[in-house]
């Protein structure tokens, strides 16, 4: 069986974007700022997407900011997405909570009739 790494990084379209999966633990706080402190290459935004956590405890939240205040990692360009990043996310990282669609349709359909309420 294959596993998933707890924190997996790669560039796409100028943006560092990075998953999470499992549980988020300081330990994963510690590794997910480490991670964006070697690959940040100082140009886009940092997407940090929770899908994939499982659980998030209580004192990973701190333990992130502790590290990105540590690293000075650039918090204007960190952005959590997902509903579990309001629960991971310190105050300085915004957090992007994306609205579920139908499912067939992309939400951006001009007059789409799966906009209108039946």
């Amino acid at each position: 069986m294959k596993y998933k790494q707890p924190v997996d990084a790669a560039y796409r379209n100028g943006n560092l974007h990075i998953n999470l999966n499992g549980p988020f633990s300081s330990e994963t706080a510690v590794e997910l700022s480490s991670t964006i402190a070697m690959f940040y290459e100082g140009r886009g935004n940092i997407f940090i997407h929770t899908a994939n956590v499982t659980s998030v405890e209580p004192t990973s939240k701190s333990v992130l900011a502790d590290h990105i205040k540590h690293l000075g990692l650039p918090c204007e360009r960190l952005y959590m997405t997902g509903t579990k990043g309001l629960d991971m996310s310190p105050d300085n990282i915004r957090v992007i909570v994306y609205e579920k669609k139908k499912k067939g349709c992309c939400g951006r359909c001009k007059d789409c009739g799966c906009n209108s309420e039946h």
